[in-house]
């Protein structure tokens, strides 16, 4: 195979799926540049029907394939970064962040209560349905805190595929993913997913500001009214309306900022509406402050 012409080898690459293409660019380099070169042309978008963060949640699945990273694939990088990711293992920035007090379905759930600072989460991803067959679950396995550049070596790799591919359903309910990794991880390059449906449960506020960052500078929602969100007393669904810098007055704070507007409908009863504002200091990515105005508060 590495004595054939790139061209040869991309015919041979069309006629692969994702996970057929993603395990050629995991096992052989020649077959990597290949597909790293051209890969607008080939199967490489995956659609996943939900990605989560599982933090204590016991799922039962017979279906499970746990993904680790490159093998053989070497990923360099530059000495500057080394450095930087080494600063932050030694720093012990987290890869994510997690609420363990709340779940929705707490009756399905075995909440660990030896939970330990090192323990280990899971990003589930759920494949599409594909020729009648039922997919198999897929998980990554994560530290809070990484031990090694290899690990983050890994979990960069899989944030970039994920950006390559469409969630149909990605949710926020037990944990998420710490937004300040992009920055450590990609720079000032923008790294996205996109999906049809978000899903923000935040029933005690606890996932501000970090998670309400995430959802902005990292997730693109391309359904109409895709925007779910679930807080103390209210459940809804609708999407941004309005992202603007301007004076902002809200419950103690008065201030020339930027602002997302959410547009609230009742998922039970649309005329429950509400807004949601999310303000953020200019030039700062963390939001400062954010206020809900539910029924009759408008």
């Amino acid at each position: 195979m590495n004595l054939l012409p790139a061209e040869t080898n991309l015919d041979i690459l069309k006629c692969l799926n994702f996970n057929q293409i993603n395990n050629c660019q995991l096992s052989n380099r020649r077959f990597s540049e290949v597909i790293v070169k051209y890969n607008k042309e080939l199967a490489t978008i995956k659609v996943f029907y939900s990605v989560e963060l599982i933090v204590w949640k016991n799922y039962v699945c017979q279906d499970l394939v746990e993904y680790g990273g490159p093998n053989e694939l070497d990923l360099e990088l530059s000495e500057e970064t080394k450095l930087k990711w080494k600063a932050a293992i030694q720093e012990r920035i987290p890869l994510y962040f997690y609420f363990t007090s709340y779940s929705p379905r707490k009756k399905f759930d075995v909440a660990l209560d030896d939970y330990g600072m090192n323990e280990v989460a899971y990003l589930f991803l759920v494949p599409k349905e594909s020729g009648g067959q039922s997919p198999k679950f897929l998980r990554l396995k994560l530290h809070q805190y990484p031990e090694t550049i290899e690990e983050m070596l890994v979990f960069r790799y899989w944030l970039e595929k994920l950006s390559n591919c469409f969630i149909e359903n990605f949710k926020i309910e037990q944990g998420y993913i710490n937004p300040e990794i992009f920055q450590l991880f990609f720079g000032d390059s923008p790294l996205k997913f996109h999906t049809n449906c978000f899903y923000l449960y935040d029933e005690e506020g606890e996932y501000f500001p970090k998670g309400y960052q995430f959802m902005y500078h990292h997730v693109v929602i391309h359904g109409s009214k895709g925007f779910y969100y679930q807080y103390p007393d209210w459940n809804m669904r609708g999407e941004m309306i309005k992202d603007e810098e301007r004076h902002f007055i809200g419950e103690d704070v008065e201030e020339f900022c930027k602002v997302a507007e959410y547009k609230l409908d009742g998922v039970d009863d649309p005329r429950d509406s509400g807004i949601l504002y999310v303000c953020f200091q200019l030039g700062s990515k963390e939001p400062f402050f954010f206020e809900i105005l539910g029924p009759g508060m408008m």
